[in-house]
């Protein structure tokens, strides 16, 4: 979960690694939601053409700590700092104001959709069984060996 990939790869570059997969790959800005978009399109049309498996590596940065317990002793908060000033729904949401796109009745309306839908989430999950205990680890190892 905290460990830096220079710490854990040997290429740290992970379109390059999925090349060695003989698959189209490449990097994404993913702290810019246009960006995002486009290449997912980009790769979906390709795959449902029949392009075969691609690797897109959104590039984003964690403004938060990974959890409660984390005293982020591992960067700056003058870092953090910078990082906010690319966030990608600020920036977004900036981004239509300036094209005169952006309407507040609609940034209302799809919160109070999202804050449904997570509700409904939590509310299925909740009501949901839990797994057995011989399952679980199931599917983490191949079933074939």
């Amino acid at each position: 979960m905290g460990t830096a990939l220079s710490r854990s790869e040997s290429e740290t570059d992970l379109c390059l690694k999925a090349t060695a997969f003989e698959m189209p790959a490449w990097p994404v800005d993913g702290m810019d939601v246009i960006a995002v978009e486009s290449a997912t399109k980009k790769a979906a049309l390709a795959v449902r053409a029949g392009g075969g498996p691609h690797f897109l590596e959104f590039r984003t940065y964690r403004f938060r700590a990974h959890s409660m317990y984390d005293p982020e002793l591992y960067r700056e908060k003058q870092e953090v700092e910078e990082w906010k000033k690319r966030d990608p729904i600020a920036n977004l949401v900036q981004r239509l104001k300036e094209q005169d796109l952006w309407r507040e009745e609609d940034w209302a309306r799809m919160q109070e959709e999202v804050a449904r839908e997570v509700a409904k989430s939590i509310e299925f999950a909740e009501a949901g069984s839990w797994e057995r205990v011989e399952e679980l680890g199931r599917f983490v190892y191949s079933e074939g060996c």
